[in-house]
């Protein structure tokens, strides 16, 4: 009976101790959510002195990002995430510099495009002839659409 009552107040303090924990990421996910409030109350108030939207602010405040780090990429003393963003820029001019990228494929221009005929099975009025179209037109089934047009062929459908 003591042990039952060793093993509740155990798992009372395993409790206690995770909402503890869930409290305090509580807190820091409070203290961000200020920190982006306040984040967001400076952007309106810079915008407001410098007489400038917001949606303009930022292509501006993206171009000075953008020229400090072009300037620290040749600094030595640049932090980490500085040469490991100068080292994947390299990586990606090396690769784009000495593999061209391959054209996408281009159709075939030789030959026309097949009329799009419904699969089934096809029988000529004037010869009696029967063909079954699966996936691709057989060649009788193109030479009847050149010879009568792809409106009557369609019509032959059985």
């Amino acid at each position: 009976m003591f042990q039952d009552y060793d093993q509740i107040e155990q798992q009372i303090a395993a409790h206690q101790a995770k909402i503890e924990e869930l409290q305090e990421q509580m807190a820091q996910a409070e203290r961000k959510k200020q920190g982006v409030i306040a984040f967001d109350k400076a952007l309106v108030n810079l915008a407001a002195e410098y007489n400038m939207e917001e949606e303009d602010f930022f292509p501006a405040r993206g171009e000075m990002i953008v020229d400090w780090l072009v300037a620290q990429l040749n600094n030595e003393d640049a932090p980490d995430y500085v040469r490991s963003l100068k080292a994947r820029v390299a990586r990606s001019l090396k690769r784009d510099g000495d593999a061209p990228r391959r054209a996408g494929r281009k159709p075939a221009t030789n030959k026309p495009a097949e009329p799009k005929l419904e699969t089934g099975h096809y029988r000529n009025p004037y010869t009696n002839a029967t063909i079954e179209k699966k996936k691709r037109n057989p060649k009788q089934l193109n030479q009847w659409v050149a010879e009568h047009g792809l409106e009557k062929v369609q019509s032959w459908k059985i």
